[in-house]
């Protein structure tokens, strides 16, 4: 199937790949409310998006040949940025705690809560071939894979300098686009969830 001017195009109710040239949809699928973020995993598509009152939110994951669903959650309660690591999920929710999802069944493997609700500090998930991290410019954790638990890293404590705005671990095989999620949470209410804190990019000095 040539793929070169097609595209995946959410709409009210349904999200398709769509043939610009021939301007046909290759597949359609129907959903439950409006598609808002789309991105794409080896061959793969995860669409993000609310209910037509914007009152709760949905991810489903799709084959991107087909269409056929793979699995759907109505458990996360904001925009993600996901990032796969051996077939996984990882991501920040809604209240600031680390999330695994299984990328085979969509079930949630755990919701961890590692920071105090005095603790000002912005984190920042990221990924190595071998360890998941939080960081932060003062505190950071490891995360166990299986557990979800969170343990400080103490020879990471204040190891920068400067404020971390971004991280971008390299054992991760692919993460959605930051600027996507926030066009979407712009368009929304600004849950696209990315560091510790309220979900929406935390606060502090961190």
């Amino acid at each position: 199937m040539n793929s070169s001017n097609e595209v995946f195009l959410g709409q009210k109710n349904s999200v398709a790949r769509f043939d610009l040239k021939n301007k046909t949809a290759v597949w359609s699928k129907n959903l439950e409310g409006y598609p808002y973020i789309i991105t794409t995993y080896e061959d793969k598509i995860l669409v993000q998006g609310t209910n037509v009152w914007g009152t709760k939110y949905f991810h489903c994951l799709l084959d991107a040949l087909t269409g056929e669903e793979v699995w759907s959650t109505k458990d996360i309660k904001c925009y993600i940025t996901p990032q796969y690591h051996e077939g996984d999920i990882y991501f920040f929710n809604h209240k600031g705690e680390v999330c695994k999802l299984c990328g085979k069944t969509g079930k949630l493997l755990f919701e961890t809560k590692f920071k105090k609700w005095h603790d000002s500090n912005t984190y920042l998930l990221t990924i190595t071939k071998e360890k998941i991290y939080i960081i932060s410019r003062k505190r950071s954790f490891i995360v166990g894979k299986t557990t979800g638990e969170c343990h400080e890293v103490p020879e990471l404590e204040k190891f920068s300098k400067e404020k971390i705005s971004a991280a971008y671990g390299n054992g991760i095989d692919q993460m959605a686009l930051m600027s996507v999620i926030a066009a979407a949470a712009a368009s929304g209410d600004g849950g696209a969830g990315f560091a510790g804190g309220d979900g929406g990019g935390g606060g502090g000095d961190g």
